[in-house]
């Protein structure tokens, strides 16, 4: 009877206690080895995502900085605004809506007739034709009939043929309505007396961060997330020596770069002098990590950047563009 009776007995209260504890420690473990694993997949998907953007912009953005100048006036080859407490902005031409065969000069453009006067905003540019080599390319009016070279929504880029030395104008197109043109300018030239003026269309890229995460658009439209920066360098060959003399001095042939590298501003300098373009682009992660203590904004050329930590991951792509349409190519004429 006693020993059926003590075969009978359960777990002791003691013994339960005992196999709570271990159970609650084993789950514990568990569960924080699948917080960390959760975070560190997290983590990790947002760093892709942010590298693969940065994969899919730098190539569109390098493409249209090496075909900058294709068949226009080098003059127009490019534009941009220099900017060291926010993000740069910056004009190709558009080498897409240029068809090149059957074209008996390099220089092709679309000549201003009126309506330019030196400065920003808002200007209506008549010119002589919105198509520059026969053959439009955007269909501007929403009928499904290309008929302009230049969209809205998209970038134009202003040079005086006559005198190429005093830069380039850029701006914004706001409506093309047969040979007239309503740009938004952002940078002005002023004109020799007489000059002729040409107007080329171009691509823009302008980072927008007016929403609750930035993001790159080009030619208005959005382009890719996450992109919080972008900073330019150009290099100019001003002596014609193949050599970029002192490009972290203000005297120097390396506008936009860092230290007391001088200021780039498009009616400054003449493109014909430009053999490349350095480009950077500042990408984040969608979601700050508030356990990383490295938050810290990139700074790349001329950029001050804002101080603190706020926990976003970064990625910085920086690539060096050879621009092959430009460099005293010949007569524009």
């Amino acid at each position: 009877m006693r020993r059926s009776q003590r075969q009978e007995t359960g777990f002791t209260l003691i013994e339960l206690m005992i196999a709570v504890s271990i159970l609650a420690i084993v789950v514990t473990a568990v569960m924080q080895s699948f917080v960390v694993q959760n975070r560190a997949y997290t983590v990790t998907d947002q760093v892709i995502e942010a590298q693969q953007n940065l994969r899919a912009v730098a190539w569109l953005f390098e493409r249209d900085a090496r075909m900058a100048g294709f068949m226009v006036p080098e003059a127009a080859a490019l534009c941009a605004l220099d900017r060291s407490n926010q993000p740069d902005a910056v004009w190709f031409t558009d080498s897409d809506a240029i068809d090149p065969n059957s074209q008996e000069r390099n220089a092709l453009g679309s000549e201003v007739l009126g309506g330019y006067s030196s400065g920003t905003g808002s200007q209506s540019l008549t010119v002589s034709d919105s198509v520059l080599d026969g053959a439009p390319f955007y269909d501007t009016d929403g009928d499904g009939v290309a008929d302009s070279d230049f969209a809205n929504g998209a970038g134009a880029i202003l040079v005086d043929l006559d005198d190429p030395a005093r830069g380039s104008a850029c701006g914004l197109v706001e409506s093309v309505a047969g040979n007239v043109i309503d740009v938004d300018f952002q940078t002005s030239i002023t004109p020799s007396v007489g000059a002729r003026l040409i107007l080329v269309p171009a691509h823009v890229y302008q980072v927008d961060a007016s929403g609750a995460a930035p993001v790159l658009r080009r030619n208005g439209g959005l382009l890719a997330t996450g992109v919080e920066d972008l900073q330019l360098a150009f290099f100019f060959d001003l002596d014609r020596d193949g050599v970029i003399d002192d490009p972290t001095l203000a005297t120097g042939e390396l506008p936009g770069g860092s230290g007391a590298a001088p200021t780039y501003g498009s009616d400054l300098w003449d493109n014909r002098d430009l053999r490349e373009v350095r480009i950077n682009l500042v990408v984040r992660t969608r979601m700050a990590d508030q356990e990383n203590d490295a938050g810290q904004f990139q700074t790349t050329e001329n950029r001050v950047a804002p101080g603190g930590n706020d926990g976003f991951r970064r990625r910085v792509h920086s690539s060096t563009v050879r621009v092959r349409n430009v460099g005293f190519r010949g007569s524009a004429t």
